[in-house]
């Protein structure tokens, strides 16, 4: 679970992620400088991904994120969508042709509500076109993101195959399993949670998923 940028706009985004977050960023986020620190790590595979913050920049985005899987074997690449796109399974097509694998969406940072009606097509159209949903999840600062709200799209879209990214929840990750859990086509990742815990209380997590459904990010 990796967000890379282009060179032109890099130290921008890096410095907005931070901010947002309020955390000091270590590197930029560029294709070259993830297979160099994923090298040192032992890593041999990286899902790439960034959200679109505006309908306009959707196509500019996905664009990108094939190019850079272009370039560097290791990436698997998920582009993104966001609610205010016109055609959104037509957009999706044109993921799959480009070897995208899924899409990402960041509800907090896109400022939409994962429940609204108005993100059911686009959930539609993922699970549609078979593929794969990689969703921020769960701070307690927004209402967007509630794992609760997950919940209630998944039961409109009950096939979509989800990955709830922070264990389900990014600020309240110790909750958001009550909802999520038990859900054959829900997987949590481990992304930006195991430095904030302790390893006791990511194996309870894990287990309340179950081992088969949390992937290692």
């Amino acid at each position: 679970h990796n967000h890379i940028y282009p060179e032109k706009i890099v130290s921008k985004a890096t410095d907005a992620i931070g901010d947002f977050y309020d955390i000091d960023m270590q590197h930029l986020g560029t294709g070259n400088e993830l297979v160099a620190a994923g090298k040192k790590a032992g890593i041999e595979k990286f899902v790439v991904c960034s959200a679109a913050t505006t309908p306009a920049q959707v196509q500019i985005i996905n664009n990108f994120i094939a190019s850079e899987c272009e370039k560097h074997p290791e990436f698997i690449g998920f582009g993104t969508l966001h609610p205010g796109f016109e055609d959104c399974s037509a957009e999706i097509k044109r993921m799959k042709e480009m070897g995208l694998t899924g899409v990402k969406l960041h509800p907090d940072f896109q400022k939409f509500y994962i429940d609204d009606p108005e993100a059911l097509p686009m959930f539609k159209a993922i699970r549609d076109n078979d593929m794969w949903l990689i969703v921020h999840l769960g701070d307690d600062r927004f209402e967007y993101s509630q794992p609760e709200r997950m919940a209630r799209a998944l039961d409109k879209v009950p096939s979509l195959t989800a990955i709830c990214a922070h264990f389900g929840g990014w600020s309240i990750r110790n909750q958001a399993w009550k909802v999520l859990a038990g859900r054959s086509n829900v997987y949590v990742d481990t992304s930006s949670s195991l430095y904030a815990i302790t390893p006791e209380e990511a194996v309870k997590i894990i287990h309340r998923y179950g081992a088969s459904q949390v992937l290692f990010a």
